[in-house]
């Protein structure tokens, strides 16, 4: 469960205050808009926030919610961060609903994602455990990775 993932991730980092500012900061500020889209820090913003989306009510929750991230530019930032577990399961959700997902206003996305989601894409709605570790173990990497800037982000 994504839950006891994070219940540990936070009892780590409670043993150490600056990881835990600098994560912290990263999953509560850090926003994809707030960076550039080339950078490692748009793509584990988007990642986050896909992470985020998917596991608050699935895949077809953060497509709902996130309208204004395109179906590859999200894919994109997850290959970016190498979640090849993630990304494989989103690339089966936007080939499964088999028309372009682009950003977009909050009714068109809900008008596409109405008409092309089939109940075959279901069994790809729910993150994966394997997904979800993996998308984890790759934040939390990078978050250490720039721990400097994620400390004075705010």
């Amino acid at each position: 469960m994504w839950w006891k993932r994070l219940w540990a991730r936070q009892k780590k980092t409670l043993q150490d205050p600056v990881e835990f500012d600098a994560w912290n900061n990263f999953v509560m500020n850090s926003q994809p808009a707030d960076h550039d889209k080339a950078g490692s820090k748009y793509a584990a913003a988007l990642a986050k926030t896909f992470m985020n989306g998917a596991n608050s009510g699935g895949i077809n929750s953060f497509l709902t919610n996130y309208w204004e991230q395109s179906g590859a530019e999200t894919l994109s930032a997850l290959n970016a961060m190498g979640t090849s577990e993630a990304a494989e399961q989103f690339d089966k959700v936007l080939t499964g609903l088999g028309v372009p997902v682009p950003a977009s206003t909050q009714q068109d996305r809900w008008e596409l994602l109405e008409k092309y989601w089939s109940e075959g894409l279901n069994a790809y709605d729910i993150l994966t455990d394997e997904a979800d570790k993996e998308l984890t173990r790759l934040l939390e990497q990078h978050v250490e990775e720039n721990k400097v800037f994620y400390l004075n982000f705010e």
